[in-house]
């Protein structure tokens, strides 16, 4: 219990030393308080805000739109890269198209998403998806490579069958391969739900943080940033722990 309890402050201190030292620069300068806020403005948001309806709402919204996001878009990243490893042909007409489509900026596709899809749910679940989509093709597409070059050289020369080859080997790797970038899944899920918030939405955390900085209102906006992380780090450290589990 020592030990862990050690290893807790160690962590906790670069955070704490942070805090102490804004919380020192900016104290009694007016200017500097506009520009970054402090931790104490923070803190006193946090209590006012966390005792309403409205911040669970805008936090569930958003939480809603990125889980969302997130699931379809690992699906289908999944599959697609699935497709293009087992036909070489597909994946040689294609991969020009995808590349093209993935390099475009989440942010400009914010409009048209809007314009097709509204400014309800569904527009930022599609935002979310798309940021989602092609880091997870890429990851099984990889994966599927990589797990065929190290194990299906044993697995034909005992005759096993192609379809069991596909089903009990190169499907879960690459999968293990989606899972493993996880953590960027999550990131790429909750900036497509934000930007989605941000351009065009009646509630969420981007539309809270848009309206708090159209205020000046800097420990607001600050107070939905650190939201966002938070939430952020509780959708990944629950993959972590159930991977940890099962």
């Amino acid at each position: 219990m020592t030990t862990c309890f050690k290893n807790i402050l160690w962590v906790c201190l670069p955070a704490l030393i942070f805090l102490l030292a804004w919380e020192w620069i900016v104290y009694d300068n007016t200017k500097l308080q506009f520009l970054f806020a402090s931790p104490s403005a923070i803190g006193k948001v946090a209590l006012d805000e966390l005792s309403r309806v409205a911040i669970w709402r805008d936090v569930f919204i958003t939480l809603v739109e990125a889980a969302l996001g997130l699931v379809v878009g690992t699906m289908l990243g999944t599959v697609a890269g699935l497709l293009l490893w087992g036909n070489g042909k597909i994946d040689f007409i294609t991969r020009p198209y995808i590349v093209i489509i993935g390099s475009i900026p989440i942010f400009a596709l914010a409009p048209i998403t809007i314009m097709w899809f509204g400014i309800g749910l569904l527009s930022k679940v599609v935002m979310a998806s798309f940021a989602v989509f092609f880091v997870s093709l890429q990851q099984s597409y990889d994966g599927a490579h990589a797990i065929a070059k190290q194990h299906t050289g044993f697995a034909k020369s005992i005759a096993a069958p192609n379809n069991r080859i596909i089903r009990k080997i190169i499907i879960p790797g690459a999968i293990d391969w989606v899972i493993a970038g996880y953590k960027m899944d999550v990131g790429f899920a909750l900036v497509g739900a934000f930007i989605g918030e941000f351009v065009s939405s009646e509630a969420g955390l981007g539309h809270y943080i848009l309206k708090a900085s159209s205020l000046y209102d800097m420990p607001k906006v600050l107070f939905g940033l650190l939201l966002i992380s938070l939430m952020g780090l509780g959708m990944t450290s629950l993959t972590w722990f159930m991977r940890r589990k099962y």
